[in-house]
């Protein structure tokens, strides 16, 4: 039973509606139906009788509500207390990146927790912008990197300006002569999952792009793109040193990386610690 899967019954018997309960949420009417059926599977119960009018709450819902929200409060109240009498705050952070684990300072940042909070751990997921934004709202992942707009319901950290270049197999033959032009009939490895570089390969080479495999990973799209695969875009600073490609800045754009979480959110221990920590390994004001 996850924490997420209590918040999401909790608020739907408060609102008695799955959109309302999504809002407050910052999550979607699906995904907290999924929640609300997970638990009445793994409880063996219905929880809500659902009509046109929206969601009530069954007998045995009503009686479960109250033990619900008891367990909500006394994990917050655990959290609280560990942190003001331990002076350590305890937890799991998942974290999701877009970038390599080098690139976005993994390894750093790991070091730095394990010395000021020891006792937070991380769980690292390789995700694309669009599949980040939907896990944060959904609860299955704390926070993360994505690249971009920040969603209204999000709170974040702006990293940098990326910049971002497009590679090719080395042995490619294509003229300089007109090369925007004939970059859009070659073969394109696109990140698939939403990401603003989809979106932008589009805008500069037009919809029909040629692109029928997908990956969110930059190191098998670079990998891809060395056998001979197709084109591809990539962090400019994840092709330094590479060998089996070649670099064609006409396409070059810039876009900017944040760290963010739910606005909701912001106020929990581990949240609190871990912004801190991606402001001091990123020399960003606190």
């Amino acid at each position: 039973m996850e924490f997420y899967h209590l918040r999401s019954f909790v608020v739907v018997a408060d609102t008695g509606n799955l959109t309302l309960a999504a809002k407050q949420l910052c999550s979607t009417p699906p995904a907290i139906s999924a929640h609300i059926k997970v638990l009445e599977d793994e409880l063996k119960t219905s929880l809500f009788t659902r009509s046109t009018k929206g969601m009530a709450l069954t007998a045995k819902g009503e009686l479960l509500l109250t033990k619900a929200k008891n367990t909500l409060d006394s994990a917050v109240d655990m959290v609280n207390l560990a942190v003001e009498n331990q002076h350590e705050i305890i937890g799991n952070f998942n974290l999701s990146i877009n970038q390599s684990v080098s690139q976005l300072k993994v390894s750093e940042l790991i070091a730095n927790l394990t010395e000021n909070c020891p006792g937070v751990s991380l769980e690292i997921n390789s995700m694309a912008t669009g599949k980040t934004i939907e896990a944060i709202r959904e609860g299955r992942i704390d926070g993360g990197y994505i690249y971009g707009d920040i969603p209204k319901d999000f709170s974040a950290v702006k990293i940098k300006q990326q910049k971002i270049t497009t590679i090719a197999p080395a042995g490619i033959d294509l003229d300089a002569e007109d090369l925007p032009n004939k970059l859009g009939s070659q073969t394109w490895i696109s990140m698939g999952g939403y990401c603003p570089f989809d979106h932008m390969l589009k805008a500069k080479l037009g919809p029909n792009i040629d692109a029928n495999v997908k990956s969110a990973d930059d190191g098998t799209r670079l990998e891809l793109v060395q056998k001979g695969f197709g084109l591809s875009f990539l962090e400019e600073d994840e092709c330094k040193g590479k060998h089996g490609i070649k670099v064609l800045p006409q396409l070059d754009f810039s876009t900017d990386l944040n760290f963010v979480i739910a606005k909701q959110r912001v106020n929990e221990p581990v949240i609190r610690a871990i912004l801190q920590e991606i402001r001091i390994l990123w020399n960003i004001a606190l």
